[in-house]
């Protein structure tokens, strides 16, 4: 429970602070977007105590809720800098929170299947740690945008201007992320095919995060759907295909977070079992 309490104090000082750095915005909702944030809270309750089991419909089901009802506020009270889902809205902050979630939750799965005593280092179960701490660094990058900041230094340092092909480097790299992900996911497999619900979870959250880095990818400039459907018809293409970036962004967190709630459900009733 004690495990639980501190993941829950992490998240309420992210949505705290956030909250608080952009105001602003929130406050046009009249601050309902926590809402969907408190949904979030309620997903990792659920899975971190201990004392009850998991129920894996009742994690996704709270996290799809938390999404269709972000993008709902966003929309309807236009909390947002410059357009729907801008950085550093709801859909943003309901992003950096699921990851963080992930992370918490791979922690506890790492911390029972390497049991107690120091890190075995050659362990197959090492990979729950190491995904921990990917999470992490992913819920930072999503927060303070590190993949944008590397593009803007590559384009810096090689005194380049931006072209149609350079310009989506930022989207390209998280499409990276995810390619690490896959390969770390191989190297250690033996590991993870003891989780059967997990792979098939995780498999679905990598499709919906490869669509997303698609949209992300062909709308970060005008120039590919002016081509694909004329300048008349492509800015209209171009914000569908903005909602669908984000909207399989947060669906490929939920099911990674529904995968690893599963596992960590395995692993409890693994240890009860014995």
């Amino acid at each position: 429970m004690g495990y639980a309490r501190v993941c829950l104090i992490i998240l309420g000082a992210v949505i705290a602070g956030t909250t608080i750095q952009n105001g602003e915005f929130f406050a046009r909702g009249y601050f309902s977007h926590l809402l969907p944030m408190l949904l979030v809270c309620s997903a990792a309750f659920t899975v971190l105590r201990p004392e009850r089991p998991i129920r894996l419909a009742l994690v996704f089901w709270q996290l799809a809720a938390a999404i269709i009802l972000s993008a709902g506020l966003e929309l309807a009270f236009s909390m947002y800098k410059r357009m729907p889902f801008d950085e550093n809205g709801v859909i943003t902050l309901l992003s950096v929170c699921q990851l963080l979630v992930i992370a918490f939750i791979s922690f506890a799965v790492w911390k029972l299947r390497n049991g107690p005593g120091p890190i075995r280092w050659k362990d197959k179960s090492l990979i729950w740690l190491i995904m921990g701490v990917g999470f992490v660094f992913l819920a930072l990058d999503e927060k303070v945008l590190i993949h944008e900041g590397l593009d803007r230094s590559f384009h810096k340092l090689a005194h380049m201007k931006e072209t149609g092909w350079t310009s989506r480097l930022d989207d390209l790299l998280v499409g990276v992320y995810g390619i690490i992900g896959l390969v770390t996911l191989w190297f250690y497999s033996k590991e993870m095919l003891r989780f059967r619900r997990c792979i098939l979870l995780l498999g679905a959250g990598f499709a919906a995060l490869f669509m997303s880095v698609s949209a992300d990818a062909s709308s970060s400039r005008p120039d590919f759907f002016n081509w694909l459907v004329g300048e008349q018809g492509a800015p209209l293409v171009r914000e569908i295909a903005e909602v669908v970036e984000e909207g399989c962004k947060v669906l490929a967190e939920a099911l990674f977070l529904t995968g690893f709630a599963s596992a960590l459900a395995d692993v409890r009733k693994g240890i009860r079992d014995k």
